[in-house]
């Protein structure tokens, strides 16, 4: 009887009085059909999108209002009256899209009421082919948010960085949010990602407190609509791909020549060649959605393979997604219900291991021997065979994570919303390895079969509770915000290893079988640690008449991983907009359609990455002591107490501009920002006693960042088969460590930021108070003796030494050589359509900076004991060749000019306009990483974003890949 109580009152919900059907066309300007349209009542939320042709029909009562908007044009509204004949609706283009809605920090804002520096993406303008995650959608797509993909493991994020490093000991990175909750750019599958849209400067960050010091990436998953029929649609592509370069080095040869101090072997081996393979990878992503007057729902499952080029690197993912919303009482309350779910596994390998081996071993050496055992000369350091690195190590990670999110939304008023969100989040990770009897390290470091498991688990808990009012009275419009958010976080983790089986045949898992672990000598870890963050927040906003604008913000944070005397901070902010072209002295200016100023201040912070870090901590190392009887576990001081351990605050002023002309064909955005930490965490070297410990973690440091970011729209060529519209991103950002002492804690004035690995061991990397973070350090070559040897400058003198060990160890002959940060960063985005043909080219590039080109660094140098480049053998300054005993070390000559354009994605595609039981569809052809224009001449100049290390292009970086892809897109 319950039921059928509740299937009554829910079908009685959903009768109403005798209803019109209302049914048309939606064309653009010149007559072509628009697919995706919203078609909505006012006033509620019931409504329809129009079909491939354009098409729309839905049910109203007489007097309803039909209200009809698309991103990029004006909306139309239609007053239904009784037996309506078929619309057929012209839209007017508005691509200022002033009415478009953007998201913010807990709420959306009318773009024409935007005051701070916000960017957003929609899905209509997202690549389609081999996108891993969100970062491929947007690339070069938003002024400022630079994007990087410098590696070509499958298992490798890009690199991200919104204005700059923010932060030595904290995170510079982004807070990534998807549907409200912290997530990551991989959170989602691409295909269920309705729109991006990236909070820029800290007037609008500012209301995320600790974690908006890098920007805010505001993910929004796509949704179900009311009154939507179902729709299925299906996404899949298949992709093959290949290295995009491969170094050129001696082969069997250049040995056979005597180039290198290999001996003949009588073999001719592709190094190389043996450890990869061809790569693909399949995507199929299934979404569905749709709704009924009081309901929406809407979900997807997406699965994806890819294999790496580098054997045992390739992965396999599964993703879910499902939101369902119900209302009740005539909209006044909303439930909403979001589930995520991924599943992830891949290979865990040696790649950057291997491939450095494939790169130095001799090319006349077999893989085999004719036993089939693997070649291995062990009499050479550090000189193993990469099949064998490999083939005989076997391993994987499987994780998956869980987001659960319930939203609670009630309007008891039009206008007034209250809303309480309850959300939690939850992964396990496990890695599993084994290296057998044939690995290496079973004759290097005595260790026969060694495995290893570790796993970690980590919960996230979220309550936020939000009220909010909007109001418009004729020309004002206001709306108002407050708030409540708790999060608390748990993350523990074991692991546990062993070696000395007496069999492979158990791998990882009998661990117990190691004789390491009754010889003492196995090793078990295990961690636990919690922390709690807490917010008080409110926000108000106004505008007067669309032409005057201010948004104010405060949030008061209080975090566990600060110490007792500052829990506690103040995360103002505050932004201001006037459009100018609003104003009537601005009529007569009739090629000018938008013009605004904009201006905005606010202070976000860093927090720490670890808790505990402001008490005293002890640990059990591995020291033992003896107390008379028994040997007992050292007990260490591992850190220093600091009771004013507080926040790093970054405070900055924003500066923008935005400008539409010729009918909004061409339109721009500008802004200019400064942006200062304060307060900044570091390491400082202490003295003991009085101090436990030798460094305190103290708020000491200032760093500041300047720049710009532009973004330019354009739409040169419109008609009514052929369109083309261009969009071309540049930022510029200077950063400057401005000081790292106080008058209680001190630091050296320079800090070597990154070190070459052995052997050369030098410092590549060096920061001195004043100066910016990425700065070269190392000495400068002017020249070449006859006999192969560098000549380097003497900073003091200008005068030219010979290079020797001497010189080598003595720090007086380094000097800075250059910056490895970009000082200009370009996007250039073009779609060109021509009737049901599109044409998609994306293009990016940095300017200004320097590589530093590890693989000549270590490998053209000819008194080395492995396989060597085939440049090694070329005249160095037009002199001579290197000489064969000449110490590997760090120069000025392997520095590179880092300039280059890249050509991203290519992508053509075909709409077919009428296929039998087919909505839409398309199918399309795509290839990534095309071509780079370029001076550079190692394997790819783009590299991740590393402040620390900037411009270093590792010797064992997996090399980058080009791929192609063929694809289709279907809805039903």
């Amino acid at each position: 009887m319950f039921l059928l109580f509740l299937s009554v009152v829910f079908c009685s919900s959903t009768i109403g009085l005798a209803q019109e059907k209302v049914e048309g066309i939606v064309l653009d300007e010149i007559g072509s059909p628009l697919p995706g349209v919203t078609v909505l009542i006012k006033s509620t939320t019931i409504g329809t999108i129009t079909n491939s042709e354009g098409y729309f029909n839905l049910d109203a009562k007489v007097g309803d209002i039909v209200s009809i908007s698309f991103i990029g044009y004006k909306t139309y509204d239609i007053n239904v009256a009784k037996e309506m004949p078929k619309q057929e609706v012209h839209l007017e283009a508005d691509f200022v899209g002033l009415e478009e809605v953007v998201a913010i920090g807990y709420g959306t804002q009318r773009k024409g009421d935007v005051t701070s520096a916000v960017a957003s993406v929609k899905s209509e303008d997202f690549l389609s082919g081999n996108t891993q995650g969100a970062a491929d959608l947007i690339k070069g797509k938003v002024a400022g948010l630079v994007i990087t993909k410098a590696s070509g493991d499958p298992n490798a994020s890009s690199s991200i960085n919104l204005r700059g490093m923010v932060s030595l000991e904290g995170s510079s990175d982004p807070l990534i949010l998807v549907d409200g909750i912290p997530g990551g750019l991989n959170t989602v599958a691409p295909e269920n990602i309705a729109s991006i849209d990236v909070l820029k400067d800290a007037s609008a960050a500012a209301i995320y407190g600790t974690r908006g010091a890098g920007g805010v990436i505001i993910i929004t998953t796509k949704s179900g609509k009311r009154m939507q029929k179902p729709e299925v649609s299906y996404a899949g592509y298949y992709t093959t791909s290949e290295f995009y370069k491969e170094a050129d080095f001696m082969d069997a040869e250049d040995i056979r020549a005597g180039k290198t101090v290999f001996k003949d072997a009588g073999y001719d081996t592709d190094w190389l060649k043996s450890i990869k393979q061809k790569a693909y990878t399949h995507n199929h992503s299934v979404s569905i959605s749709g709704g009924t007057e009081n309901a929406t729902y809407s979900g997807n499952i997406t699965y994806r393979q890819e294999e790496g080029i580098i054997k045992s690197t390739g992965n396999d993912e599964l993703k879910l997604n499902f939101d369902v919303n119900q209302y009740f009482l005539n909209d006044i309350v909303k439930v909403n219900l979001n589930i995520v779910k991924g599943l992830h596994k891949h290979d865990i390998a040696d790649p950057k291991d291997a491939y450095r081996q494939a790169l130095i071993r001799n090319p006349t050496l077999p893989v085999r021997n004719e036993d089939g055992s693997y070649r291995e000369d062990f009499s050479v350091l550090q000189y193993y065979n990469p099949d064998a690195i490999l083939q005989e190590k076997d391993g994987e990670n499987r994780s998956e994570y869980t987001r659960i999110t319930g939203n609670l939304t009630v309007e008891p008023i039009k206008g007034w919303k209250t809303n309480v969100m309850v959300a939690t989040k939850r992964s396990f990770s496990n890695d599993k390895t084994y290296t057998t009897s044939k690995f290496y390290k079973a004759t290097t470091n005595n260790r026969i079969g060694e495995a290893y498991q570790k796993s970690y688990n980590d919960q996230t808990d979220y309550l936020e509770a939000t009220s909010s009012y909007e109001k418009t009275v004729a020309d004002h419009r206001i709306s108002a915000l407050v708030g409540y958010s708790y999060q608390e976080s748990f993350f523990e983790s074991f692991l546990a290893s062993n070696y000395g089986f007496p069999t492979d045949y158990f791998g990882y898992d009998n661990l117990k079988a190691g004789t390491a672990l009754t010889d003492g000598k196995a090793n078990m870890e295990s961690e636990r640690k919690e922390d709690k963050l807490i917010g008080f927040f409110g926000r108000v906003s106004y505008s007067f008449k669309n032409r005057y604008n201010i948004l104010a913000s405060i949030r008061r944070e209080g975090s566990s991983k600060f110490g007792e005397n500052h829990e506690w901070g103040n995360f103002p902010s505050v932004s201001l907009g006037w459009t100018i072209s609003e104003e009537s002295f601005m009529d007569s200016f009739s090629w000018l359609d938008n013009f605004k100023l904009r201006a905005g201040y606010g202070v976000t912070g860093v927090v720490p990455k670890d808790p505990y870090l402001s008490i005293s901590r002890y640990s059990y190392g591995d020291d033992n002591y003896f107390d008379g009887s028994d040997w007992k576990k050292g007990l260490g001081v591992v850190s220093n107490p600091n009771p004013d351990l507080k926040w790093e605050k970054s405070a900055e002023y924003n500066i923008g501009l935005d400008i539409s002309v010729f009918d909004n064909r061409l339109s721009a955005s500008a802004n200019y920002y400064q942006k200062k930490t304060t307060d900044m965490l570091y390491w400082f070297n202490v003295p003991v006693p009085p101090n436990l410990y030798n460094q305190t973690l103290a708020n000491v440091g200032e760093m500041k960042n300047t720049g710009f970011d532009i973004s330019i729209d354009a739409t040169p060529v419109k008609s009514k088969d052929f369109t083309w519209h261009t969009n071309v991103t540049l930022s510029h950002n200077e950063n400057k460590l401005v000081s790292l002492s106080n008058d209680l804690y001190q630091s050296e004035n320079y800090w070597y930021t990154n070190y070459a690995t052995d052997p050369i061991s030098l410092p590549t990397h060096r920061v001195d108070i004043g100066k910016s973070m990425g700065q070269f350090w190392g000495m400068k070559s002017v020249g070449l003796t006859e006999d192969g040897f560098w000549l380097i400058e003497d900073p003091e003198t200008g005068e030219a030494v010979k290079f020797n060990d001497d010189v080598k160890a003595d720090d007086k002959y380094r000097q800075y050589l250059g910056s490895g940060i970009p000082k200009l960063n370009v996007g250039w985005n073009n779609t060109f359509k021509y009737k049901d043909f599109d044409l998609v080219l994306q293009m990016s590039g940095q300017f200004g900076h320097k590589i530093l080109n590890a693989q000549r660094m270590f490998y053209e140098n000819n008194s080395i004991s492995y396989n060597r480049l085939k440049s090694a053998a070329d005249d160095v300054y037009g002199v001579a060749p290197l000489a064969n005993n000449l110490t590997q070390t760090l120069v000025s000559y392997y520095l590179e000019d880092g300039d280059y354009v890249k050509m991203d994605n290519i992508t053509l595609g075909y709409t077919f306009s009428k296929v039998k039981f087919i909505e839409n569809l398309r199918v399309y052809v795509s290839g990534e990483n095309l071509f780079t224009i370029t001076d550079y001449s190692g394997l790819d100049p783009e590299l991740a974003t590393d402040f620390k290390a900037a411009g270093l292009d590792d010797r064992d970086k997996y090399p980058s890949i080009r791929s192609y892809t063929i694809g289709v897109n279907l809805t039903f």
